[in-house]
């Protein structure tokens, strides 16, 4: 653990936003960021991912597999991960966004809660699902893989495995219109504000 960890008292919170692929959390994301461009009490975090960017699909910091790996043994990250061959990194400076009473919003996998409850002193989850149909017509139209490799993708979702820890959750429904999923998001944000 690290020194420069803020104390359990921090008044504000981290939230994972996590889900499927194909759910639309990054649209979300995205259109809560607009949302509270004014508003000082949020950040939405950018993940470094070692991938090439694509503005379409996520907004992210690109980073090569040195740079994320020297970045990683420095301590650069406050939560890293690896998923499908690629690296993940969440900036360290969101610890400090959480101790100053900032809710922070972040897209993260699901996999990761446990180490975000270990690294963070608030954590909220807001699980986006998505009717399994749609998912997998979602997945098909990004183009990366075809209609059976999304059927078995959706078919290896497993249940959501939380740690006692987590200070809220919701799932927030995404199969209609983005704006009621949006609406739910934005619903769920408002109450993982400090008070």
């Amino acid at each position: 653990m690290s020194p420069d960890r803020p104390a359990h008292d921090a008044v504000g919170c981290f939230v994972a936003v996590v889900g499927p692929s194909g759910a639309g959390k990054d649209t979300l994301i995205r259109l809560a960021s607009r949302h509270h461009s004014r508003d000082a009490g949020f950040h939405f975090a950018r993940r470094f991912v070692t991938r090439a960017a694509d503005p379409d699909a996520e907004d992210h910091a690109e980073i090569d597999e040195a740079a994320f790996e020297a970045r990683e043994a420095e301590g650069g990250f406050s939560l890293s991960w690896r998923a499908h061959g690629l690296g993940y990194g969440l900036d360290a400076g969101l610890l400090s966004h959480v101790a100053e009473g900032r809710t922070v919003v972040a897209n993260i996998s699901r996999r990761q809660i446990g180490d975000a409850a270990a690294a963070f002193p608030r954590l909220a989850v807001a699980h986006v699902v998505v009717a399994k149909p749609l998912l997998v017509e979602r997945i098909v139209r990004r183009g990366r893989e075809g209609r059976q490799a999304a059927l078995e993708r959706v078919e290896r979702e497993a249940p959501l495995d939380l740690p006692r820890t987590v200070w809220r959750i919701a799932e927030i429904d995404n199969s209609g219109p983005v704006e009621q999923g949006l609406s739910r998001f934005l619903a769920f944000l408002e109450n993982c504000r400090p008070q």
